[in-house]
């Protein structure tokens, strides 16, 4: 506990927010890697408990065993292996067990260490120490470091322990195989053409601006609409209402069309840091091109994914976008009288918190008041706001089979049901299709009435506009 100060003192945030939202650069040695020009002995990732930094063996020397981060933790709670409280643990006991051989720094105190020493120095740390199965289970939720009272950055050592196994031991779930093919050679995770992204625009009755240049004076946002609000068919019904409120609000917008390239988001989360900084530099490129003529660069978007990558992590490669959710975009217009509900939706909803919007970017305010704007009434699950429970498709465990334990979209839909909901609202993407997946499950055992609908919140204030 006498440590907890320092770890406290020296967290990843310097304006005390908890570590979450934007990953942090990938070093080796202490200094960020340049991918352009990697050395030849650059560390990538930690495939050792010798590569974690100052900070990381701190981070499990502090750790009070207090068990709140496993608690709360989706895949602990789903009879998966990963408990973020003996993956810290298992961590800080290898270190302790280790330091005898790391530092001798003769042959005869090497000689002089005991068999029990030597067994432990030769234990890999991915493998013997940490199973690819914990390893794996982790969606990233934030639910870990949110809830720990002395600040260990859980998620960080879990990416940095995933991208030594992605980069230097290509060792990863078969599925991901695809996914980075995909994300490599089509520039979204489900490997459709690039022509396809603009299809959603063909049911709309009014005209979209597709930019295919710098963006144009009278155009004040960015629709970043996203892989899976271009191409998955849940998602883009999301895409079109948010366009649609838009276009009635009058707020001018344009979208990429076949120009946009997924941000990176599944890739980075995955371990794949080479395939995010591809992905990232070709966007950025766009992106400067787009707003070359602009001091303020406004985007939207309807993918708390996006949302972070965007607004967040690309700032670490020099790109500052002005990155809004739809809910917050929403929300302005309603207050500002641009949108008005003349016809209340009269339901009894719940809202589900994505990780992504909610813990990595405190945004748990508007989608509620939108809800409430649209005349639903909201019955709050038990796990709710800063404390939702996890959807399960977050750190690219969308594009993962899940085998072990029950599944934590079906676990958190059993939650949903409790408040004996009409629809179940969602404000991310992946949620909807995880939490709609949950519903048809429980809908073919007969737990579910037929009539339950998942709906984002841009579809609930779109009914209530009449």
């Amino acid at each position: 506990r006498f440590l907890a100060f320092f770890n406290i003192f020296f967290k990843r945030n310097a304006n005390g927010a908890v570590a979450l939202g934007q990953l942090p650069v990938m070093l080796s040695d202490g200094k960020p890697i340049n991918f352009e020009d990697p050395g030849d002995d650059d560390i990538f990732g930690v495939g050792a408990i010798e590569n974690m930094s100052w900070k990381g063996i701190l981070d499990l020397s502090t750790c009070t065993e207090c068990g709140r981060c496993q608690s709360q933790c989706p895949a602990w709670n789903t009879e998966k292996p990963l408990s973020p409280k003996l993956l810290i643990t298992s961590l800080r006991d290898h270190a302790f067990a280790k330091a005898p051989y790391l530092l001798a720094l003769s042959e005869d105190q090497k000689a002089a260490l005991t068999d029990e020493q030597r067994a432990e120095a030769e234990k890999t740390l991915i493998g013997d120490i940490i199973t690819p199965e914990v390893l794996w289970s982790c969606t990233t939720c934030g639910a870990c470091v949110n809830q720990c009272p002395v600040d260990i950055e859980h998620v960080d050592h879990i990416v940095n322990m995933r991208r030594h196994q992605v980069l230097v031991e290509s060792d990863f779930p078969s599925e991901l195989g695809g996914t980075f093919r995909n994300l490599e050679n089509k520039g979204n995770p489900w490997g459709m053409n690039s022509s396809q992204r603009n299809d959603w625009i063909t049911e709309l009755d009014f005209e979209v601006t597709v930019l295919d240049g710098p963006i144009t004076p009278e155009v004040e946002y960015l629709f970043w609409v996203g892989c899976a609000g271009a191409y998955e068919d849940r998602a883009k019904k999301t895409t079109k209402a948010v366009a649609e409120l838009l276009h009635r609000a009058g707020v001018t917008f344009g979208v990429l069309g076949e120009g946009e390239t997924c941000t990176g988001d599944p890739a980075r989360r995955a371990g794949n840091e080479f395939l995010y900084q591809m992905l990232a530099a070709q966007n950025i490129e766009m992106l400067g091109e787009v707003f070359k003529e602009r001091e303020t660069k406004k985007v939207v978007v309807t993918c708390p994914h996006c949302f972070t990558t965007l607004g967040r992590d690309y700032e670490q490669l020099g790109m500052k976008l002005e990155v809004v959710h739809h809910t917050q975009l929403l929300n302005k217009l309603v207050r500002d009288k641009k949108l008005i509900p003349v016809a209340p939706v009269q339901q009894q909803i719940t809202y589900h918190d994505p990780c992504y919007l909610g813990r990595h970017n405190q945004v748990y305010t508007p989608p509620r008041e939108l809800l409430e704007a649209s005349g639903a009434t909201i019955n709050e699950m038990p796990r709710n706001s800063d404390r939702s429970f996890c959807c399960g498709a977050g750190g690219a465990r969308m594009w993962m089979e899940e085998k072990i334990g029950a599944k934590i979209n079906v676990t958190r839909v059993e939650e949903a049901l409790t408040t004996a909901p009409s629809v179940i609202a969602v404000a991310c993407p992946f949620c909807r299709v995880m939490v709609s997946d949950g519903v048809d499950s429980k809908k073919q055992e007969g737990a579910a009435p037929e009539s339950l609908e998942v709906l984002d919140v841009a579809q609930m204030l779109l009914k209530s506009l009449g």
